[in-house]
């Protein structure tokens, strides 16, 4: 009998301890349901959440394209063929909601800046003795001895900063500056491969509908082209060759009449500072020939832009620059510049700029060789002196073969006039160099961007520099490079 209650008493423990055992699993498997359900709740949450981000995204999208109207269904608007090819395309809608939600960057005003650039590596290998082994664009008498050979930069790389401001009597307030690392190399260890950071253009814009201000330093506005090259980027393709571009102090006024929807007539006037072309003391600043005046540069310009033109767009510009020069105790001399420029599109796949000057004492603007005046002796004091008269221009053709290929031809020229250069039986520069007749440039590249922002460029250009004397000199150069625009 007590075997029996032993038995009994066994059994209903172990049946305790057993529902005990399925009560608990019971109670950890609800916990679990519930953890996994708060977590489902909160995907479905967070799904919503993408969701409706992506709908405005595609709202934002559609409000910047034409005829498109934000909130309609894709299966059901009629949507141009750019809206439907972004619902369509999840790596477009992708790229486009992550350039949106980009982190931007802060300024102290908290207003927008934007960060942009160039990250340019350029290797190059020449044949003859060059004036810069980088960045040739003079060939100079070959000697023994003579430098010449390969290498490799990044001095070419940029860097800009724009930003927007807030309005002032009306205008729309803007500003930006750009540098580089053309300002030389550190007298260092390895400071050949360390270029110095250097200023080229900053500006700041008032904008009042079809009008605007502009106070700062940029390309010369009468002068407004360059060829493209990334091979020549530290300074403008073709200088010295025929491109009149030295960032200029300057304020200039634009205002557009709009003549239809395609084209306009633009009209633009300034003042410049009237530099010339004398190398700057090592500390301070001394005035130049052109300042030393105390009258500004003026320049005028009418164009007719048509860029707009959806088959062949075109820009025709016709300019003038006057400025005045005083060199030690001669009398002043008189610096201007005739000029014009052409943009012209040929259809889809062909495009042709050019830019021509005529002119008088520019070496200022890069004209004449990059000289104003010629002197009988080397240093001063000078017994005389004698104003250059220079012409010269530049065209490029542009071809297209596929949306990422480009090719470039390019052709420019620079010539002092002959009867300025024998006024003297030997014309000597103000910075102490025999003065030039005649350098001329030349050069086709190809340019290759797989992306947006990768590039590839790979450019022949070939140099003719003709001395006073007479004597000539050539020289080439085949430039490799690699970027990336960000």
């Amino acid at each position: 009998m007590r075997r029996k209650a032993v038995i009994v008493f066994t059994f209903v423990a172990v049946a305790c301890g057993t529902a005990q055992v399925a009560d608990q699993r019971a109670t950890d498997d609800v916990a679990q349901l519930n953890e996994q359900l708060k977590q489902t709740r909160s995907e479905l949450a967070d799904a919503k959440r993408q969701i409706e981000e992506l709908r405005q995204s595609v709202d934002e999208l559609r409000r910047l394209i034409p005829g498109a109207s934000p909130g309609q269904n894709s299966s059901t608007a009629a949507v141009p063929p750019t809206a439907a090819a972004a619902d369509q395309d999840p790596s477009f809608l992708a790229a486009k909601i992550s350039e949106m939600h980009q982190d931007k960057v802060e300024s102290s005003s908290k207003y927008p800046v934007k960060i942009s650039g160039l990250v340019l590596f350029n290797s190059y290998w020449n044949k003859g003795t060059v004036d810069v082994q980088d960045l040739p664009s003079r060939a100079l008498p070959n000697f023994p001895g003579a430098a010449t050979g390969i290498g490799a930069t990044l001095r070419q790389t940029l860097l800009g900063i724009d930003t927007v401001g807030p309005k002032f009597i009306g205008a729309k307030t803007s500003a930006g500056l750009q540098v580089d690392f053309g300002g030389g190399s550190p007298t260092t260890d390895f400071g050949v491969a360390t270029g110095l950071v250097r200023l080229r253009t900053a500006s700041l814009e008032l904008q009042w509908g079809n009008t605007s201000l502009m106070f700062g330093q940029e390309n010369p506005f009468f002068s407004p082209l360059s060829p493209t090259s990334y091979a020549t980027v530290v300074e403008p393709a073709l200088s010295w060759s025929g491109n009149l571009w030295v960032w200029t102090p300057a304020v200039v006024a634009t205002h557009q009449i709009v003549l239809d929807g395609t084209s306009s007539l633009v009209l633009q006037g300034g003042f410049l500072d009237p530099l010339t072309e004398e190398l700057p003391t090592f500390q301070g600043r001394k005035p130049t020939a052109g300042e030393a005046t105390r009258a500004p540069a003026i320049a005028g310009r009418v164009a007719f832009d048509g860029a707009k033109h959806t088959r062949n767009p075109v820009t025709i510009g016709f300019a003038g620059y006057r400025a005045q020069q005083r060199y030690q105790t001669f009398p002043s001399v008189s610096s201007w510049t005739l000029n014009s420029d052409i943009k012209l599109g040929l259809g889809e796949h062909l495009e042709f700029s050019g830019e021509f000057y005529n002119g008088q004492a520019v070496g200022g603007l890069g004209g004449g060789i990059w000289s104003s005046v010629v002197f009988p002796e080397p240093t001063p004091p000078h017994s005389a002196i004698e104003p250059l008269r220079s012409t010269g221009g530049w065209a490029q053709m542009k071809i297209i073969p596929a949306p990422r290929v480009e090719i470039n031809g390019a052709f420019g020229q620079d010539e002092n006039y002959g009867r300025s250069l024998r006024a003297f039986p030997a014309s000597f520069t103000n910075n102490g160099f025999a003065a030039m007749q005649k350098n001329r440039t030349e050069l086709l590249n190809f340019i290759y961007k797989p992306t947006s922002i990768l590039l590839f460029a790979l450019e022949y250009r070939h140099l003719f520099t003709v001395s006073a004397n007479s004597l000539a000199n050539s020289a080439d150069q085949i430039n490799l490079a690699a970027g990336v625009h960000f």
